[in-house]
């Protein structure tokens, strides 16, 4: 909600978010400084996942423009595909059965889309069985 702030005389708007903690936006913001932002050096280790999508390149239409950059990857350090693990857009997995494939669509948080060579399959990420979550 909108409220005066009676120094500056410019609105400012109040935003809470879920930990609770309140925000406060005014209305201009200066970006043209871009020494002072601080950018999140930090690499998750989903990050480093080898993908078949990188920064420039759009994301395919179609389910052959998907299996062109399956084929045109690196196939260094592909991780084998688990359950368990939790997989992005454009991701590369190595499946015992099906081979080397890319994640096209991630439908939910434990539901994905992947393409292989000669296939298109929906596959299960971030189960936990019982006997890994003790």
């Amino acid at each position: 909600m909108p409220k005066k702030d009676m120094e500056s005389d410019r609105m400012i708007d109040d935003f809470e978010d879920e930990s609770g903690l309140e925000f406060e936006q005014a209305d201009e913001l200066d970006f043209a400084a871009e020494d002072d932002l601080l950018l999140d050096e930090s690499e998750d280790d989903e990050d480093l996942l080898p993908s078949v999508l990188y920064k420039g390149i759009t994301r395919p239409k179609t389910d052959d423009d998907w299996r062109q950059l399956l084929l045109d990857a690196s196939r260094e350090g592909i991780p084998a595909y688990k359950i368990s693990d939790n997989y992005k857009e454009g991701a590369l997995l190595l499946h015992p059965s099906f081979g080397i494939g890319v994640v096209t669509k991630v439908i939910s948080p434990r539901k994905m889309e992947v393409i292989f060579e000669n296939s298109k399959k929906l596959m299960a990420m971030s189960i936990v069985s019982a006997s890994q979550a003790a």
